[in-house]
């Protein structure tokens, strides 16, 4: 059950991330949602890394939010394990 979903939130966030299509060429509402979306900031941040460019804002933004997914999860993954004993 857990497993449904867990990817029924992750399909949406990876799609509004711009990393698996361009966002340039969709609707206005697909780039005012990927603004909020921390999977978009993780993946301009990687695109800034591999671009050589360190200390680009959008690096920090990404690290900021990669630690806040990771913390999510990590409160998530606990009280689910807590849940089933």
């Amino acid at each position: 059950m857990f497993w449904a979903v867990q990817q029924s939130l992750i399909f949406p966030l990876l799609i509004l991330s711009g990393m698996l299509l361009p966002l340039d060429a969709g609707p206005r509402w697909m780039s005012v949602v990927a603004s909020v979306n921390p999977v978009n900031w993780v993946v301009q941040a990687e695109r800034h890394l591999m671009a050589g460019d360190l200390l680009a804002s959008e690096v920090g933004w990404g690290v900021l939010c990669a630690a806040a997914v990771a913390v999510v999860g990590l409160v998530v993954g606990i009280r689910t394990m807590r849940r089933s004993d």
